[in-house]
């Protein structure tokens, strides 16, 4: 399959394509989104210990992962930045004064927005491409969306739900917690826009779980039976 993903990046940046080595039969790959409040991270790592375990079984013995922190300091190190300070970018944090350091320096020294959302992209598309792997947050599910061998899913739950369990978590009142949650959206919400233009979720995600009405482990169970359907296990 063509690596669509790569062409688009480099005719955004305006640079050449390099010749890419060819994957053969890329994925299997997993992407789950989450709003800010359902357990993303907690899901992705339960999920790649059980398809690791029924590949075993099996007798493939292919070793499943979750990338989430990676991503980022993965990213940080082409970049030549820390990790902090991509997330801090990526996030759309204290973005104006970012942007008016950003004058100070050349490119050499300070890449742009869109050089840094791409490089997590290149980060992102080569491990999916690898397969095996289960991809938590940064607009997977755009990026990853034209390799045959994946599935997206995006987990949500009510706003007043999730403030609770942020409320819990995180020892904030209420009415804060509600508030972080609307701000973490806002944000992820920003990051994905740059991939996906506004299309509507529809368009990449394959499943929409409600945190609410399902527990880990039902969310889990429903995870796997879809990769034994579709022969990633």
């Amino acid at each position: 399959m063509e690596n669509l993903f790569l062409k688009y990046m480099n005719v955004r940046e305006g640079k050449k394509e390099s010749p890419q080595k060819k994957v053969i039969n890329p994925g299997p790959v997993i992407t789950i989104s989450r709003e800010y409040g359902c357990h993303g991270k907690r899901i992705a790592e339960k999920l790649a210990e059980l398809l690791s375990k029924k590949s075993n079984v099996s007798g493939e013995n292919k070793n499943w992962r979750w990338i989430s922190k990676e991503i980022l300091e993965e990213s940080a190190k082409e970049l030549k930045l820390s990790p902090s300070l991509v997330k801090e970018l990526s996030d759309y944090k204290h973005s104006h004064f970012f942007k008016d350091l950003a004058l100070f320096f050349s490119e050499d020294f300070y890449p742009g927005d869109a050089t840094i959302r791409n490089t997590i992209a290149k980060y992102i598309y080569d491990e999916a491409e690898q397969g095996f792997v289960v991809v938590v947050g940064r607009a997977g599910e755009a990026i990853t969306k034209n390799i045959d061998r994946s599935f997206h899913v995006k987990l949500e739950a009510p706003l007043e739900w999730r403030a609770e369990v942020v409320a819990k978590e995180e020892g904030l009142s209420l009415a804060d917690a509600k508030k972080e949650c609307m701000v973490q959206d806002k944000r992820r919400a920003q990051f994905r826009d740059y991939f996906e233009k506004g299309k509507k979720d529809i368009d990449f995600f394959d499943a929409i779980l409600n945190c609410k009405a399902l527990t880990d482990d039902e969310i889990l169970e429903l995870l796997v039976i879809v990769c034994e359907i579709r022969g990633f296990v």
